[in-house]
């Protein structure tokens, strides 16, 4: 390396240096050329007191290549998606048409500290086609220490960098841009869609921390059973003769059980069970005033029966034509084992098709309805993201609750939007092949 180049070791606090000669495979050095490079690609990384590790494998974990945020998830993109790409490794992975950098944060404040350096860093980029990869997770926390908090980073200065990012010319490609990015992971669209009967949500308001530490936590619960029992009134689940209750059969008579949960939360955190209008009290106070906590609002949502979850994996085309009905790349599914005393999710659990249809007593036609409802209802949620961005997502997955009704019918309620880079359960191609679509989105 130049001798100009001031280089650092990420883990060490020794202070820049040059280095001398090193030792790098042919394949890893592009070739002089007065030609600018496919494409320029930001990556925004983690580079705080603790690392992010792969994850375990097991019905836990994120599978072999990790999750966004850690060390190993960006190495196999780049050598196996950015390198592994036609038009940047060619057919050789030899051809290095690409230039990469990375712009390590530890803190909410490095993030913020970046914003400036945007215009400056976008006219270094020397590509034809220039992107940037956010691998971090937005929260609604104050930065803390420990290694559960390893990879947040406060969502103001997350979004706010982006924003800079973007206008000062540099597409966010990873996973969306910043403001359907903050769409996606505040999970208001909960409410926004809970009156659209093609959506198949059940019934979803927002309450305020206001609403819980002045008013009182007693009325705001009140208040927040009364808006759902409009909405449902409003807006009934689909339900036909001889069917049980929709969405669930505690609730026929009035809502009475549901959850409570946060926006920007990940991996299943910061989501409360209730039973009753006193016991919504007590998680609307727990979830809202715990110490470090800066969200304004949480959300409170009617409780769903259901069996297990059923995932899709939709990668529209660029070129995706209006009308033209898109099959997901792949379904997975899982189960919760139920809730604690304390009113959190747990026991997550993976399932084959094989387990899926011994829950169903084998009913094969059942499966398959269900399959065909969660694709049908997708088609109608990737047309409202398009309201929100007209640019088709590379890739998004979508979370359906499904439960079997009787012989050959399910029934399916619309759970989740997640983000471009969501977890893919036991798809083991799927982090590479989510790769292809955003690096191909990158380079139209």
């Amino acid at each position: 390396p130049s001798q100009s180049i001031m280089l650092k070791d990420r883990p060490s606090h020794k202070a820049p240096s040059a280095l001398g000669p090193r030792r790098l495979q042919p394949w890893r050095v592009r070739l002089p050329s007065s030609e600018p490079p496919e494409l320029s690609v930001l990556l925004v990384r983690w580079n705080g007191e603790h690392q992010i590790n792969a994850g375990v494998e097991g019905d836990g974990g994120w599978g072999k290549f990790g999750c966004p945020p850690c060390d190993d998830y960006v190495s196999c993109m780049v050598s196996t998606g950015v390198y592994g790409h036609p038009a940047l490794g060619g057919a050789d992975r030899c051809q290095g048409s690409f230039e990469i950098f990375s712009l390590f944060v530890k803190h909410s404040r490095d993030m913020l500290e970046s914003a400036p350096m945007a215009p400056w860093m976008v006219a270094h980029m020397k590509g034809r086609k220039k992107v940037s990869f956010w691998l971090l997770w937005p929260a609604e926390w104050e930065d803390a220490g420990g290694a559960d908090y390893a990879g947040y980073i406060e969502k103001r200065a997350m979004f706010g960098t982006m924003r800079a990012y973007e206008a000062a010319g540099l597409r966010s490609g990873f996973p969306h841009p910043a403001d359907l990015y903050e769409l996606i992971t505040s999970k208001s669209w909960l409410c926004s869609l809970a009156l659209h009967p093609q959506a198949h949500c059940p019934a979803a308001t927002l309450v305020s921390k206001g609403s819980v530490t002045g008013g009182g936590a007693a009325q705001a619960a009140r208040k927040a059973l009364t808006a759902l029992e409009q909405i449902r009134r409003r807006n009934p689940f689909p339900c036909k003769p001889g069917e049980r209750p929709a969405p669930s059969n505690i609730n026929k008579n009035g809502v009475q059980k549901g959850v409570v949960k946060l926006g920007w939360s990940w991996e299943g955190r910061f989501v409360l069970s209730f039973e009753s209008e006193r016991e919504l009290a007590q998680r609307l106070t727990e979830i809202l005033t715990t110490p470090g906590c800066m969200a304004s609002t949480c959300i409170v949502q009617e409780w769903v029966d259901f069996d297990f979850e059923m995932r899709l994996y939709l990668l529209p085309p660029d070129d995706w034509q209006p009308g033209v009905w898109l099959a997901p790349a792949k379904v997975e599914c899982n189960s919760w084992g139920g809730f604690s005393e304390e009113g959190r999710p747990h026991t997550f659990r993976k399932l084959t098709e094989e387990q899926c249809l011994e829950w169903w007593e084998q009913d094969v036609d059942a499966l398959k309805h269900a399959t065909t409802e969660a694709t049908e209802l997708g088609q109608f949620l990737l047309a409202w993201l398009l309201c929100m961005d007209a640019q088709p997502v590379p890739m998004v997955r979508m979370d359906f609750m499904i439960s079997r009704l009787g012989k050959g019918q399910a029934r399916v309620v619309f759970g989740e939007y997640c983000e471009l880079g969501a977890c893919c359960l036991a798809w083991e191609n799927g982090p590479p092949t989510i790769w292809r679509a955003a690096l191909d989105s990158a380079l139209k």
